[in-house]
C-alpha cells in the first residue's frame, strides 16, 4: 500500500536507505533544498529515489542556482529520469544568480521544459516575513498561470490553513493544495537532526510558543480535521496532505490523510 501522504525529507548522508527502510516504493517522497545545502544533494537523492521507484520531487531554489548553465544541467539530469514533478521556490537567502525569486525560476523551467515536469509552488496561510497574506495570494494568483500545484507552508492551525484555501478559491486560484502538516516528531529525534543539518529553517517553527508541543510529539491528525473542515466545494482543490518529516520517517503512518481526505470530498466534518 502507497503512504496517503506525500512525505518531505532532507537530502542528508543515509537518508535514501532510511526512505527504503521506512516506506514502500512508489511512495511520493519530497526533497528539500534548504539553505547551507548543496543543490546538487537534492537533484542527486531524487535521482537515487527515483531509480529506486518512488515519486520522487526535487525542490529547486531560485537562491540556491548560481548561473543560468547550473540550471540546464539540472533540468537535463532530470528530464533523463523518472522524475515527473518540479518544486519551485525562491529560497531563503540572497539572490546572486540569474533568478531574482521564484517566479523567475518558474517561467524559466516552463520554458526550457515545457510540459515534461508538473510544476508546484509554495503557498503560505500565515503569510511570509516578506509579505503579507493578501501579497502572498497575489503572488500565488500569477504563478498559477504556470504551476500544476501548490503546497501549503507548516502551518499548525487548520482552520487558518483552511480559511486560505477557501481564500484562494475566491480569488480565482484554481491550483490543487498539498496542506502541509508536520509530522509526529519528538524532542530526542528532532534535537539529532537538529546536530546533523543545523539549527536553521528546519527548527524556526519551534521558536513560537505556539508551536512547543510540536518538541514533545505532534500529531497533526486534529490538525487535518480542522482544515477541510466545511470547506464545501473547494475541498475538491485538496490534492493530499504534505508531511514536513524532519526525516523522522519511522513515525509515518501509511494511513494518515485517508479518512480525512474522504470526509473532506464528501463535504461531512469530524473526525
Amino acid at each position: 500500500m502507497l503512504t496517503a501522504d506525500r512525505i518531505e525529507i532532507i537530502p542528508v548522508p543515509g537518508i535514501v536507505e532510511q526512505v527504503r527502510r521506512h516506506l514502500p516504493a512508489g511512495s511520493s517522497v519530497s526533497v528539500t533544498a534548504l539553505p547551507g545545502h548543496d543543490l546538487g544533494d537534492t537533484v542527486d537523492v531524487t535521482l537515487e529515489l527515483a531509480a529506486a521507484g518512488y515519486d520522487a520531487i526535487p525542490h529547486l531554489a531560485a537562491a540556491r542556482i548560481a548561473r543560468a548553465g547550473e540550471l540546464d544541467e539540472i533540468v537535463r539530469r532530470l528530464s533523463d529520469s523518472r522524475v515527473a514533478a518540479l518544486f519551485v521556490v525562491g529560497g531563503d537567502g540572497v539572490q546572486s544568480g540569474p533568478y531574482r525569486d521564484g517566479s523567475a525560476l518558474l517561467s524559466a523551467l516552463r520554458d526550457d521544459a515545457g510540459e515534461r515536469f508538473r510544476l508546484g509552488v509554495a503557498a503560505y496561510p500565515e503569510g511570509h516575513p516578506a509579505f503579507g497574506i493578501a501579497e502572498g495570494l497575489d503572488i500565488l494568483r500569477a504563478k498559477a498561470a504556470e504551476a500544476d500545484y501548490a503546497v501549503t507552508q507548516l502551518c499548525f492551525d487548520g482552520a487558518v490553513v483552511g480559511e486560505f484555501i477557501r481564500r484562494a478559491a475566491g480569488d480565482g486560484i484554481r491550483l490543487p493544495f498539498w496542506i502541509g502538516v508536520p509530522g509526529r516528531v519528538g524532542m530526542t529525534q528532532l534535537l539529532r537532526i537538529a546536530a546533523r543539518i543545523g539549527v536553521g529553517p528546519s527548527l524556526a517553527f519551534a521558536r513560537k510558543g505556539s508551536n512547543r508541543r510540536l518538541l514533545a510529539g505532534f500529531d497533526s491528525t486534529q490538525l487535518r480535521h480542522d482544515a477541510v473542515r466545511g470547506l464545501g466545494e473547494a475541498a475538491s482543490a485538496i490534492a493530499g496532505f504534505h508531511v514536513y518529516s524532519f526525516n523522522a520517517l519511522e513515525r509515518i503512518d501509511p494511513r494518515d490523510g485517508l479518512d480525512v481526505r474522504v470526509r473532506a470530498r464528501a463535504g461531512t466534518s469530524g473526525p
